[in-house]
């Protein structure tokens, strides 16, 4: 576990959390700083992100919650002694407690993707890549209890992981690499129940800034299934007056996609976003 892998955890499918996740990498920051001034937890020098064991993060998360109990009592705790006077709002926001309980989510996950790797290593067709994360991640149900929606998450989480990881991290339209910024579009949606089996299938995704793959989602651009290069929907050549059109769109008119390391996108994908999500020439 780091830090960056922690801010890409909580940021998830949703740029809209890089807020929560900046400051749950924060709080981590400010809990390392303090934390080995303590005698409870011998933590041997380590940071909090070296702490794969989900026991040892429970002990620290019982810490803290009792200093912040004599912090809010008055009483001379770690957070006022070893602290700096600006880290305060931290702990009594609980916001040093929701990211302990976030890093534990993160190392069980991060536990959970040494063997999706192991069976992407091992799987040389992305058909069955697919099937066997999806078998692995259990995700068949449809329901929207909280199980089946955590579920759903974590295989949507490495799926994330996995496009990003093919693209190098960057945007394959802009090059942009800032992680909070980043999403795993997919080509056939998932919410379109004929194309189930091709959820995790890492041909179905294309790494791309939040602004493209809104407009990809929405099929206001589609990629040539011929070539890769990007074709403008008439609806979004409406705007073409507008001084952000040229900038933002314009620019990328006909222009083909950063190719990914490994897994291409599937023509036949293409295809289907062209004739079904894209909404005309």
């Amino acid at each position: 576990m780091d830090r960056k892998g922690f801010i890409d955890f909580n940021t998830r499918l949703s740029p809209e959390n890089s807020g929560k996740a900046d400051s749950y990498a924060r709080a981590i920051m400010i809990l390392d700083e303090v934390l080995p001034y303590q005698n409870v937890i011998d933590l041997q020098g380590r940071s909090l992100y070296e702490l794969s064991d989900v026991a040892a993060i429970d002990d620290v998360l019982h810490l803290v919650n009792e200093e912040v109990k004599k912090m809010k009592n008055q009483q001379q705790n770690i957070f006022d002694d070893y602290g700096k006077p600006n880290q305060r709002s931290y702990p009594l926001k609980s916001f040093c407690s929701a990211a302990l309980k976030s890093l534990k989510k993160y190392a069980e996950y991060e536990q959970e993707v040494v063997v999706a790797d192991r069976i992407v290593a091992q799987e040389t067709n992305p058909q069955t890549i697919s099937k066997k994360l999806i078998a692995y991640f259990d995700i068949t149900k449809e329901g929207e209890d909280q199980l089946s929606i955590t579920k759903r998450r974590k295989g949507q989480d490495y799926f994330r992981r996995m496009i990003l990881a093919n693209y190098g991290g960057r945007c394959a339209l802009t090059g942009i690499s800032v992680p909070q910024l980043l999403l795993a579009s997919h080509i056939i949606p998932w919410a379109d129940k004929s194309h189930k089996k091709d959820r995790l299938n890492p041909c179905n995704g294309i790494c791309l800034s939040a602004l493209y793959d809104k407009a990809f989602d929405k099929g206001l651009f589609t990629i040539s299934p011929d070539d890769y290069t990007i074709q403008l929907s008439s609806a979004l050549r409406e705007y073409g007056t507008q001084e952000y059109f040229d900038k933002q769109f314009g620019s990328i008119s006909g222009k083909q996609i950063t190719m990914p390391i490994e897994y291409k996108p599937n023509r036949d994908f293409l295809a289907y976003h062209r004739d079904h999500v894209f909404v005309g020439i």
